[in-house]
């Protein structure tokens, strides 16, 4: 590891502090020979004071799981029942084991009550549940005292049935009775892999599960779920592959990800420009001429290549641009800026990763960009510092007559 990487897990450090996520963990998973690194990325995340409440399933919930949520519907039998009763204590205990053994103090909780699921399209489920209850200020406490709650995905009702839960309605449900910051999905299947993309806003959640017919059943529903929860409490929810090392930690403290992320919609939208935006376009961007950091231009030039321009929209209002100029595998980010009246909120940012996602669209290798004064902001977002070699040959020309001794920035897919 670089220590530019430490860097740039620090600057995460302070948004996590002291929140709560849900961990739901496949069986698969904590059976697997990468259940030693997750412990460890458990105890890192403690030791930088996240709390988290931990939800699992048994070794083979999820083809259960596919029966409950096909459309046929299979109801669980007692024998199913049995086999899982069975099987979440032995997951439990090597969930109990492994984390007492890095120092961290568990505890499995009953939290959850459960009721059945009753006659689904005339087929009576006797033995699956779904979730009545959960006892947040029960878990609250056992996290205010250090102790991290384990919750199976098995639940009693208020007679003392046993049923089963659809574990990841529970972690859900979990989330939202505890207002979480994250709820975290490790899988132990591919599902993910079907994805093209790795971030949704809840409307790009809800269209891609709808409209994606390759997306598997269970990802489709977790998609819906993820954006219901994140419309309603929950910042964000992440898909990860918990048989890849590193998943937790890289998924948190990198701007890339290694997931599937839901995030709630964004204030505002990013559109692409047309001919009726090049006024505001060129008002913004004859506002950094005259601070010099960008040579001048004309509208004529903006409407010339005005269909390579992005605009950030805020209530019909727009605050900020950027452009990306692409020949072959090679791109330029340019003209990235925000107004004066709203910069230090993020727009920024927002505006390059859009640029990045276009970027990657059009299977860019390597996006530039060249700046005088924002030397800060793209080693803040990670891109490396560029020789005038790395430019195109035209760009470099261009750049070497210009005088202005801009520094480069690269970014490499």
């Amino acid at each position: 590891m670089e220590f530019g990487d430490l860097r740039g897990i620090l600057h995460y450090v302070p948004q996590f502090r002291n929140k709560l996520f849900v961990i739901k963990m496949d069986g698969a998973v904590v059976h697997s020979d990468n259940m030693s690194n997750i412990v460890l990325d458990l105890a890192v995340l403690n030791s930088l004071n996240v709390n988290y409440i931990i939800v699992h399933d048994t070794l083979k919930y999820e083809q259960t799981d596919q029966k409950a949520l096909g459309d046929k519907k299979i109801p669980i039998t007692n024998e199913e029942l049995d086999y899982h009763l069975n099987e979440s204590s032995k997951v439990t205990n090597i969930l109990m084991r492994e984390l007492t053994a890095v120092g961290l103090k568990v505890a499995t909780a009953n939290s959850v009550i459960a009721r059945s699921r009753g006659v689904i399209n005339g087929v009576d489920h006797p033995n699956d549940g779904k979730v009545e209850k959960v006892d947040n200020i029960g878990l609250l406490d056992l996290i205010d005292n250090g102790i991290i709650p384990i919750l199976p995905s098995i639940a009693f009702d208020k007679k003392g049935k046993n049923y089963l839960l659809n574990s990841d309605d529970l972690a859900f449900s979990v989330g939202l009775s505890t207002s979480c910051s994250k709820i975290i999905f490790l899988t132990g299947s591919d599902i993910i892999n079907s994805v093209k993309g790795n971030e949704f806003t809840v409307s790009e959640a809800n269209n891609f599960a709808q409209e994606q017919v390759v997306v598997s059943t269970r990802l489709s529903k977790i998609l819906i779920d993820s954006a219901k929860v994140c419309s309603e409490a929950v910042d964000r929810v992440h898909i990860l592959n918990g048989l890849k090392d590193y998943a937790i930690l890289a998924e948190l403290f990198s701007n890339e990800g290694v997931g599937i992320m839901i995030h709630r919609d964004p204030y505002g939208m990013i559109r692409s420009a047309d001919i009726s935006d090049v006024s505001e376009v060129f008002s913004i961007i004859q506002s950094a001429i005259i601070d010099d950091e960008l040579l001048p231009r004309s509208s004529i030039d903006i409407v010339s290549k005005i269909k390579d321009f992005y605009v950030l929209e805020i209530d019909e209002n727009i605050v900020g641009t950027v452009a990306i100029h692409s020949t072959e595998d090679v791109a330029e980010m340019a003209c990235l800026f925000v107004k004066k009246s709203h910069k230090g909120v993020g727009y920024g940012c927002r505006l390059v990763k859009h640029v990045l996602g276009v970027a990657k669209e059009r299977e860019v290798k390597k996006i530039y960009a060249l700046s005088t004064q924002a030397s800060g902001f793209f080693e803040s977002l990670g891109w490396n510092e560029g020789m005038i070699n790395d430019l195109p040959k035209a760009r470099r020309q261009e750049l070497l007559s210009s005088g202005r001794n801009s520094k480069i920035f690269c970014k490499y897919f």
